[in-house]
This record gives structure tokens, C-alpha cells and sequence, in this order.
């Protein structure tokens, strides 16, 4: 694993204890897994990302993109869906959870590889 991935990985994942942190003051012990849950199909969807950039690389191809963007938006459904189908609360913690993807790669532009 490179050195972005390993740093973006433990941003994702650091980012989403402390938002539990948070969630576990306001909504309780019972509703503050969501960013945690959310953090772990943020960590799927960017070695998915990895893994497709690489493969278009190797080849010197554009091809095949879309079954590796098509893969990630199914991994963001089944993660919001299971955080809804168990509450509200449940559903924006994971939504934050995902959104930490996005946040770290705002936050780790300058150290790219």
C-alpha cells in the first residue's frame, strides 16, 4: 500500500472515531456506530478507486472505468441502505462516515505520490 492510501486510510478512520465520539454524546451508545460503519465503505471505495486507476494505468487505457464507478455507487447504496433500514440516525451517521472519502482527499491534495 502506498503511502497516500496508508495516510488517507488512517485519516478515514480517525475522522470516523471522532465523529462517533461526537455522535456518542448527543444520540447515545445505541446510535453511534453509523460514522464508523460509514468509515469502512469509505476505506472499500477508495482501495476500489486504487485498484481501477491502477489497472487503467498498466494497460494505457481508459476502458473499463465504468464497472469500477458503477462498483463504488453500490457500495455507497448498500452502506446507506443498511444504516436505514436502522434508523435515522443510524443513516446520517453513515452518510458522514462516507463523506470522510471525500474530506480526506480535500485534506491530503499536497502529499500526492
Amino acid at each position: 500500500m502506498k503511502s497516500l492510501t496508508k495516510r488517507m486510510t488512517v485519516l478515514i478512520l480517525g475522522m470516523g472515531i471522532v465523529e462517533q465520539l461526537l455522535l456518542l454524546v448527543v444520540w447515545g451508545l445505541e446510535k453511534s456506530w453509523g460514522p464508523i460503519w460509514g468509515s469502512v465503505g469509505a476505506i472499500l471505495a477508495l482501495f476500489s478507486l486504487k485498484r481501477d486507476i491502477e489497472v487503467m494505468v498498466a494497460r494505457r487505457s481508459k476502458k473499463g472505468w465504468l464497472a469500477g464507478y458503477l462498483g463504488r455507487y453500490a457500495i455507497y447504496a448498500i452502506f446507506l441502505l443498511t444504516g436505514a433500514l436502522v434508523s435515522l440516525e443510524i443513516l446520517i451517521g453513515v452518510f458522514i462516515g462516507l463523506m470522510n472519502l471525500k474530506f480526506s482527499s480535500f485534506l491530503m491534495w499536497r502529499w500526492l505520490d
